[in-house]
């Protein structure tokens, strides 16, 4: 079922609801009244009654002549009755079955009694006069009162069963009118594709719950764009970075097949072939490490913690190992009075190889100059500091230099694969942190570490 139906389904029922809940109190009151008009008119029947049979020998001729003329009028299928205390009936013949059997001894009680049954209505009064104590029943049925209520019920009903044909026929046109902004973000929104993901959907102006649907699929949309671009972007240059070595070991290999070589020129090409696969082996674990956080399947250990002191040790001791050319120093400024705030939730590892890959640019790209890294505590954050001497990076690549493989115009000339620095981003990112670049070209470059502190 279409939302417009369902809408106009709810707005019936809704409709249906207040019309029956609006219909049964007026009929309620309606019927209440009519009863209590002809209870009235029973009384005055059975008061006349008592005028003209019990009270003539007391009342004028005049008084007893105007109770008779009112009388004369009988009600419709009306029964009168006057019983004496013993029950026996005085002045006229109507049985008692003709009443409720216990009207009579109900009235030894009560001084007045009104019944209804079905149509039917009876009333009963205690009459006290000097001949003794007598009762009298009414007994009619109110024709035109209940054929006023029947025409109510027929009117209602008409009125209901209209009222919500009506309500429906008009919900389903306010919802069409409320449910068009949606039937163009639907038609516009089938067009985007693959390779249409430029496209927008229209954003209205009345700044509504539909509105704000529109700006969120667009912003959905905005966010797939950059990571399909993104997505392709990888494998293009994942497929540059991977052909490479590749290409570079089936040319030497073709070569060295060509004809009989010495095996000092066997020896030299299996070495160039290992040199590539050992290329080869570093940018796949590269890769590797960059796809599973960007797939979040790192994910931080629960209840994990590190010391970045301690961390930031060994990640410059592994550095003198892999290259023990590069000058390293720390330094390490204010910090908590209490060594413990030193301890942030994370991964050791993951922490150490952020560092690592960072100190490792570092002293790459400042050609053996001295790379100092320095470690400080502002009152909410560390910020850990590695600087170098080195070649820089110009302000136009900075913009560029957080993608994967992207690689600066004077960086060309040294080995990587520019996936290092977006892989510590990554890390960096995963405990809450960020990483802030300054750089100047010839003079070197300022990565800072800004980690929150835990709690």
């Amino acid at each position: 079922m279409s939302i417009r139906n369902k809408l106009a389904l709810q707005f019936t029922l809704l409709v249906a609801l207040l019309l029956l809940g609006s219909f049964g109190v007026i009929y309620y009151l309606a019927e209440q009244s009519t009863e209590r008009v002809f209870a009235q008119r029973l009384l005055e029947r059975a008061q006349l009654a008592a005028a003209l049979f019990l009270e003539a020998d007391e009342q004028s001729r005049t008084a007893t002549e105007k109770a008779r003329q009112r009388f004369i009028h009988e009600l419709p299928d009306e029964y009168l009755g006057i019983y004496d205390s013993n029950g026996k009936s005085r002045f006229t013949k109507e049985p008692l079955q003709h009443f409720p059997p216990d009207l009579l001894p109900r009235l030894a009680q009560q001084p007045q009694i009104v019944l209804r049954q079905g149509d039917r209505q009876t009333v009963g009064i205690l009459y006290h006069d000097n001949q003794g104590d007598f009762r009298i029943l009414v007994s009619a049925v109110y024709v035109g009162g209940w054929e006023r209520l029947a025409y109510l019920r027929l009117v209602m009903g008409s009125v209901l069963i209209t009222g919500l044909a009506l309500s429906f026929g008009l919900g389903r046109l306010f919802a069409k009118s409320a449910l068009e902004p949606v039937r163009h973000v639907v038609q516009h929104a089938q067009r985007i594709g693959a390779s249409g993901l430029h496209l927008r959907v229209p954003v209205g102006t009345s700044h509504d719950e539909l509105t704000e649907l529109a700006e969120t699929f667009n912003l959905m949309i905005q966010r797939l764009e950059a990571a399909f671009q993104q997505q392709q972007s990888f494998i293009a240059n994942a497929s540059h970075e991977l052909r490479t070595p590749l290409t570079a070991m089936i040319g030497e290999m073709d070569i060295i097949l060509n004809r009989p070589r010495s095996a000092e020129m066997y020896q030299e090409a299996l070495q160039s072939s290992l040199a590539e696969a050992q290329k080869l082996k570093d940018i796949t674990n590269r890769l590797l490490q960059l796809a599973q956080l960007n797939a979040d399947e790192a994910t931080l250990p629960m209840g994990g913690t590190l010391r970045l002191d301690e961390v930031l040790y060994e990640a410059c001791e592994e550095m003198t190992l892999v290259q023990p050319g590069c000058s390293l120093s720390i330094q390490v400024g204010e910090l908590p009075d209490d060594a413990e705030q030193l301890t942030l939730p994370g991964d050791r590892n993951l922490l150490r190889l952020a560092l690592t890959n960072l100190i490792n640019n570092a002293c790459k790209f400042s050609d053996n100059r001295p790379v100092v890294c320095t470690l400080n505590y502002d009152g909410k954050r560390l910020v850990l500091c590695i600087i170098d001497q080195g070649i820089g990076i110009a302000p136009e690549d900075l913009p560029h230099i957080r993608q994967t493989f992207f690689r600066a115009g004077n960086a060309l000339d040294f080995s990587g694969f520019g996936v290092g620095l977006p892989l510590a981003i990554k890390i960096i990112s995963l405990h809450g942190g960020e990483l802030e670049i300054d750089s100047e070209v010839h003079k070197g470059t300022t990565m800072r570490v800004v980690l929150p502190l835990a709690g």
